[in-house]
C-alpha cells in the first residue's frame, strides 16, 4: 500500500480502523468527519497524516476514496458528491448494498464493499488496526475490473478474505447473518427490562448467558435505524420466519411437547459446527474453537 493516497470519510470504528492499518502499511492517509475531535484524536494517534475539510476536498486530495459512513448518509454523499467520479477508485463500507449501489450508478470506478467486522462500540476510540483480520469483506462485482481488482488488493493488505456477491444476495444473507441478531438481541434486552421493572431481582440472575445475548444490544440505535430501514424487505422476511418457528416452538411447550425444540437444538448444533469451520470462525466465536 506504499505510495497509496488514501482518503478517508468518516473517521469512526470501521473508517478509523482502516486508517490505523493502512497508515502502518504505508499510505498516506488524509481524513474527513464532522466530529472535529474524532480527527483531532485520529490524528494524535497516528492513523491520519492530514484533514480535509469536506468530502469534495477530500476527493481532490486522493485518488482512492472510503466512504465510511451510515447507509443513509453513504447514500446521501454518492448522490450529491459530483467530485467522486473524478477518482480513481470509490468504495463503501454500509452494511446494505442494494442502495448504495443505486446511488452509486453515475460512479464509473465506484465499488460497493461490506466488511463483517462490526462491534457495538463505535466512533475512533473502538478503532483497531487488527479489526479486519481474518475477516470476510464481502465485494459487489463492479462495471470498473481494474477498480475492483485494486479494492480486493487493498482489503487484503487490511488483512480481510475478499467474498465476491451481488448485492441482492448480500442483502438477503446479511439480514440473517447480521442485522436478524442484532434485532433479536435488543428485542431480548427490551424483555429483560420489562421482567427487571417488575422484579428486578431478574438481573441477579442473569449469568453469562445474558450477558452475552445482550453484547450487539450496546449498539447505536442512531447507526441501526437506517440499515433496517435499507434492508427491511429482507429482514421482514427473516424476522417473520422466526417468529413462526417461535410461536410453533411456544404451543408445542404448552401442549407438553418437545419434539419441534429437540430438532431445532440439531440444527442449531449444525449451524455451529459449519460456523466454526468458517475460516473466519477464529475472530468471529467468542470462545476458543478445540483442536479437532
Amino acid at each position: 500500500m506504499k505510495g497509496t493516497v488514501l482518503g478517508i470519510a468518516g473517521i469512526g470504528l470501521i473508517g478509523g480502523s482502516i486508517a490505523l492499518r493502512a497508515h502502518a502499511s504505508g499510505a498516506t492517509v488524509i481524513g474527513y468527519d464532522r466530529d472535529s475531535e474524532a480527527l483531532a484524536a485520529a490524528l494524535a494517534a497516528g492513523a491520519l497524516d492530514a484533514t480535509a475539510d469536506d468530502l469534495t476536498a477530500l476527493v481532490a486530495r486522493a485518488p482512492v476514496v472510503a466512504i465510511a459512513l451510515p447507509v443513509d448518509a453513504t447514500v446521501a454523499a454518492l448522490a450529491s458528491t459530483p467530485a467522486l467520479a473524478d477518482a480513481e477508485l470509490v468504495f463503501d463500507v454500509a452494511s446494505v448494498k442494494a442502495p448504495v449501489v443505486a446511488a452509486a450508478a453515475g460512479l464509473p470506478h465506484f465499488v460497493a464493499s461490506h466488511p463483517l467486522a462490526g462491534r457495538e462500540r463505535g466512533g475512533f476510540a473502538a478503532a483497531d488496526a487488527a479489526l479486519f483480520e481474518g475477516r470476510t469483506w464481502a465485494i459487489v462485482p463492479a462495471r470498473d475490473p481494474a477498480a475492483q481488482a485494486r479494492l480486493e488488493a487493498l482489503v487484503t493488505t487490511l488483512g480481510a478474505r475478499v467474498l465476491t456477491l451481488q448485492a441482492a444476495d448480500h442483502d438477503r444473507l446479511v439480514a440473517i447473518s447480521s442485522h436478524l441478531p442484532q434485532l433479536l438481541s435488543v428485542a431480548l434486552g427490551a424483555e429483560l427490562a420489562a421482567a427487571g421493572d417488575a422484579d428486578p431481582r431478574v438481573y441477579d440472575l442473569c449469568g453469562p448467558g445474558m450477558e452475552s445475548m445482550l453484547r450487539l444490544a450496546h449498539s447505536d440505535p442512531a447507526l441501526w435505524a437506517p440499515i433496517a430501514g435499507a434492508n427491511a424487505a429482507a429482514l421482514a422476511e427473516a424476522l417473520e420466519a422466526l417468529a413462526e418457528a417461535l410461536h410453533a416452538a411456544a404451543d408445542e411447550l404448552a401442549a407438553g411437547k418437545s419434539e419441534r425444540l429437540q430438532a431445532a437444538f440439531a440444527s442449531a448444533h449444525r449451524a455451529v459446527d459449519a460456523l466454526e469451520r468458517s475460516p473466519g470462525a477464529a475472530r468471529s466465536l467468542p470462545y476458543a474453537i478445540p483442536k479437532r
